[in-house]
């Protein structure tokens, strides 16, 4: 997911629910303000009690508020600070941070949809702040903007951001991956794919969508096969004209979390790319054996949803799918060695859950 992508599922989340896309702890009732920005007193409140603990001293000038979104946090560490940077790379978010904000010019918000810094200078901030930020960007840029913060962090100044490892199967969540070298019959090529709503996109967007399956034949299907992947079952697509003439049948695959018993429902995400070419195509979901065959072949219905690819669009923007926040880690060893070569000293590793089931997450405390 490119700078550009992560830029408009921010904005689009921030005009459907802003509060709720930035803290989606709360369950499914929706935040009031008072209630929102406490948390954000409480948690910067804990943060600083944890950065003197690790042995550095809590400087009053000049934070810094990575990826601040609504300023929850910004207008925290204000309590604390004499200014505080906020900076983001959704422009909804920072319209309604500024008219959300108590302190005046003590609190500045600045949008940044670059992959470093470079609208500060060196050495000008006595603490910078990260969390639930870089989880959601490729490595690319979150290893850019670590180097970053220990850039415009002053010596002896404090760094603080949180960041998943890597990703883990949860506790009471194993899953079943039964190897397989069987070609199953027909009648275990039965599938049952739910309707998707259309899409309009700019040629040659990604589409990330999200596919529901329902095993309705009588076979388990693996998700694992052989080695080389044959004989699993996996998602697939075709690309075909607004007629039905075939256009791409290979284009792009996903295989399943895990083994899918008869009766049993998977959510199967499936990344592809559109077509260059403007117009009206209708993109056909399959499932398919890898090299045995199809399962149109084997008399299964297919499900097949409109996409107009529109010149009009703007690179790679997509309307009709719901914003996607794709979750990434950097392994701790990996982190460590980063915050080492970027000029910092690692104070502190502690254990998080900010990612959720199924990642390793940790804050890291540091000086430079």
């Amino acid at each position: 997911m490119s700078l550009s992508d992560l830029q408009r599922n921010w904005n689009g989340l921030a005009k459907e629910d802003a509060f709720r896309a930035v803290l989606t702890s709360g369950g499914h009732v929706p935040w009031d303000r008072e209630t929102f920005f406490r948390t954000g007193i409480e948690e910067i409140g804990a943060v600083l009690t944890r950065v003197r603990a690790a042995g550095i001293p809590h400087a009053t000038g000049r934070a810094l508020d990575f990826g601040c979104g609504l300023g929850r946090l910004t207008q925290a560490l204000a309590r604390h600070f004499d200014r505080v940077d906020g900076v983001d790379i959704a422009e909804n978010m920072l319209t309604q941070a500024r008219a959300l904000n108590p302190f005046g010019d003590r609190c500045a918000f600045h949008l940044n949809d670059r992959d470093d810094l470079a609208l500060f200078p060196d050495s000008v901030f006595d603490f910078v702040y990260s969390t639930i930020t870089l989880q959601h960007m490729e490595p690319r840029y979150s290893r850019r903007y670590i180097e970053e913060f220990f850039r415009v962090v002053r010596p002896g100044g404090a760094v603080m951001f949180q960041i998943p490892g890597e990703a883990v199967v949860a506790v009471g969540e194993q899953h079943t991956y039964t190897p397989s070298a069987a070609v199953l019959p027909n009648n275990g090529l039965r599938a049952a794919i739910e309707p998707h709503p259309p899409v309009r996109c700019a040629p040659g967007a990604v589409l990330l969508m999200h596919i529901t399956v329902r095993n309705i034949s009588t076979e388990p299907w693996p998700a694992q096969g052989n080695d080389d992947g044959t004989y699993s079952i996996r998602l697939g697509n075709h690309w075909r004209s607004r007629f039905g003439r075939m256009l791409r049948e290979d284009d792009a695959r996903a295989t399943l979390p895990h083994d899918v018993a008869p009766g049993e429902t998977v959510r199967i995400a499936l990344r592809l790319e559109a077509p260059q070419k403007p117009g009206v195509y209708r993109l056909e979901f399959d499932m398919v054996q890898e090299h045995v065959q199809w399962f149109a072949a084997a008399g299964s219905q297919t499900r097949r949803t409109r996409v107009h690819v529109d010149p009009k669009m703007s690179e790679g923007q997509v309307d009709g799918l719901p914003p996607q926040m794709e979750m990434f880690g950097i392994p701790r060893r990996d982190v460590e060695a980063l915050i080492a070569h970027a000029g910092g000293i690692l104070r502190a590793v502690d254990e998080n859950d900010a990612p959720g089931p199924g990642w390793t997450s940790y804050w890291y405390i540091a000086t430079r």
